[in-house]
């Protein structure tokens, strides 16, 4: 539904410009028009014939002739079809390990070892079983004792409204699991807004403490953690904060 709705947004939008289709003195499509049809094409990465039954539609609805805007979306699609998934994967991963890298820096070196950092590495469906565990696995030196703690690494560029998703109903059950099977102290360190290497806020969440991973803003706030103070975890009471 939400792709059918931008794909009303993005005939709109070129609606300035499908004059031009036939007329002889104006044969292609203006540039911007052209990219606003393909923007809409894109939401999904895929022109369905859903999509375009609605788009042909629509411009036959407005008088004009649809085929030339259809088969030039379509040939610029074809030439590009992969790059939209491979730059989306390639922005995530780097968003990704960018906030691990700035959750790491919040563990002093002094007190705590990295016994594991997930690499997240797969091929047509095959990965190691411990991508499925939290980001990190970290021990806390105290004299010759270690404390295991494990964290989740989840940044998100904005909040909508007054709730947040901080991981899927899937990702919860199993870090939970983690928690329940390796008795290693579990949290979700959230970061929101700014970038991933500077977030604007920055939360500690015990994978205990919700049984689904939406949640209002009320409820998130509890965890609430200064970006400018390193992690401090109470062995004793097993809380990172």
């Amino acid at each position: 539904m939400l792709a059918i709705v931008l794909i009303i947004f993005g005939v709109v939008a070129i609606g300035s410009g499908i004059w031009m289709l036939g007329s002889e003195s104006s044969p292609s499509l203006d540039q911007k028009s052209l990219e606003n049809a393909k923007a809409s094409a894109l939401i999904d990465a895929n022109f369905t014939a859903k999509e375009e039954t609605f788009i042909r539609d629509t411009v036959i609805q407005s008088g004009n002739d649809p085929e030339k805007i259809i088969s030039k979306i379509k040939e610029d699609l074809k030439a590009s079809e992969d790059e939209p998934k491979d730059e989306l994967i390639d922005v995530n991963a780097k968003a990704g390990l960018d906030f691990e890298k700035f959750i790491v820096m919040k563990f002093n070196k002094d007190y705590f070892v990295i016994k594991q950092w997930a690499g997240d590495k797969f091929v047509e469906g095959r990965y190691a079983e411990s991508t499925l565990d939290p980001d990190l696995q970290l021990e806390l030196k105290l004299g010759n004792k270690r404390y295991p703690v494990a964290v989740e690494c989840k940044w998100r560029s904005n909040i909508k409204g007054d709730f947040i998703r901080f991981a899927s109903d899937g990702q919860l059950e199993r870090y939970q699991a983690f928690e329940t099977r390796t008795k290693i102290p579990t949290f979700i360190a959230l970061g929101v807004g700014g970038s991933p290497s500077s977030p604007d806020a920055l939360y500690i969440i015990p994978v205990s403490a919700f049984k689904k991973p939406i949640q209002h803003m009320d409820n998130i706030n509890k965890y609430w953690k200064p970006i400018d103070k390193d992690f401090f975890f109470d062995q004793e009471k097993g809380e990172l904060r």
